[in-house]
């Protein structure tokens, strides 16, 4: 039996097949590179709202510390130590801290969180879900940020005396320190991948001090 009558034209059910067959390669191929950009894309866009994230933070952060205050006027005066700062801010008697943690109670991830007291905190800090994060990220959310320290163990804050010379933590005497130094890195991960971490480190001169 002919494929084809006479001069007519037309296909055979061999080639409507294999054009079948053709056009389901070529549309897996371009789903494929479609949905590899939209997850290269879904990476960039995470890493970067992380990274815009903490730059804010981290100006708020600066900004904060660099404007502390000697002592409250009960004549407390600043706790230094290598995972937390804490010291009386222009706002009256209203202290601000800064803690690393490695589990925070909302988001389960390590980040600096700034808490927020009446007067002088009582340590060790309760950190509550509600405390702000450097990095704010929902245990839901299809990417996870962390800040931690540059290398394990290392201190996310130093501190340095008017000569530049770096403190032993936790500082024994406040009224030493001159500048705060902070470093921590940005992890930003996406799915199962995980992004090359963003160092930041920042030297901040007491004005008050």
């Amino acid at each position: 039996m002919e494929g084809r009558h006479g001069g007519e034209a037309g296909i055979t059910i061999i080639e409507l097949l294999v054009a079948i067959v053709l056009l389901a390669i070529a549309v897996g191929a371009i789903t494929g590179m479609v949905i590899m950009s939209m997850r290269s894309q879904q990476k960039v866009s995470a890493e970067f709202r992380a990274q815009l994230n903490a730059r804010q933070a981290l100006y708020d952060m600066e900004k904060n510390i660099a404007e502390a205050k000697r002592r409250d006027s009960e004549g407390n005066e600043p706790i230094f130590h290598d995972d937390l700062i804490s010291f009386p801010s222009q706002n009256g008697d209203e202290w601000i801290t800064y803690i690393y943690t490695d589990s925070h109670p909302h988001s389960g991830g390590a980040t600096i969180v700034k808490v927020v007291t009446d007067g002088m905190p009582t340590l060790p800090l309760a950190i509550e879900a509600s405390d702000k994060q450097m990095i704010n990220t929902d245990p839901g959310m299809s990417e996870v940020a962390a800040v931690e320290p540059v290398t394990e163990g290392a201190p996310i804050f130093s501190y340095f005396d008017a000569a530049g010379g770096q403190l032993a933590t936790p500082v024994s005497n406040p009224r030493e320190v001159r500048s705060v130094g902070v470093a921590f890195k940005t992890v930003v991960s996406t799915g199962h991948a995980q992004q090359e971490p963003t160092i930041s480190t920042i030297r901040i001169n007491l004005r008050n001090f």
